[in-house]
């Protein structure tokens, strides 16, 4: 990372606490902790506990004496009708055409995030032309995002029918090649 770069990390409850105290552990500082409310959850069938419709990303520098950090204030307020930048985004799962599906219309990723989330992301902690790193690229939306916003990216997937699906995504909205290696 350059020293005034930033890095977003996502998860559940279930590892997000132990990934922000690695993080912690390491120097790096957090800037701020983001509740990405899911206003369509999955139900929790099963009724023995309350349904998750929660995630939080965790946003950090890596050290805190850092300050010349991409944050686009403004960008962020807009979220919120104009007025404070808060915390807290409401965002649906991904659903109709935005959910990729294989031949089978089976989702071809479990937690596929939606694009609004990783606009938000991008859109308030980069430039345009800023390059953005993705190294569990999944379905490929934080990179089909940074191409939309005028950002460079790169991104690492081991699953080849993810990349598939990231090289199809980005053939069928740009009409342009990704390289697979």
């Amino acid at each position: 990372m350059k020293p005034n770069a930033t890095i977003w990390i996502i998860g559940t409850y279930h590892n997000i606490h132990r990934i922000g105290k690695i993080m912690l552990d390491l120097g790096f500082w957090i800037l701020n902790d983001i509740i990405w409310f899911k206003t369509n959850p999955m139900p929790n069938f099963l009724g023995v506990r309350f349904t998750n419709a929660t995630e939080t990303l965790l946003w950090a520098v890596k050290d805190k004496k850092i300050k010349k950090y991409t944050f686009n204030k403004e960008i962020a307020r807009s979220f919120n009708g104009g007025k404070l930048g808060i915390n807290v985004w409401q965002i649906p799962l991904c659903t109709g055409r935005e959910r990729l599906r294989n031949e089978k219309k089976e989702k071809i990723h479990s937690t596929q995030k939606p694009q609004e989330l990783l606009r938000r992301v991008i859109l308030t902690s980069t430039k345009e032309n800023d390059v953005i790193f993705d190294p569990m690229a999944g379905t490929g939306t934080t990179g089909f995002m940074a191409k939309k916003l005028n950002r460079k990216f790169v991104m690492i997937e081991k699953n080849k029918d993810y990349v598939d699906a990231i090289v199809k995504r980005f053939e069928t909205e740009f009409n342009s090649l990704l390289f697979k290696t």
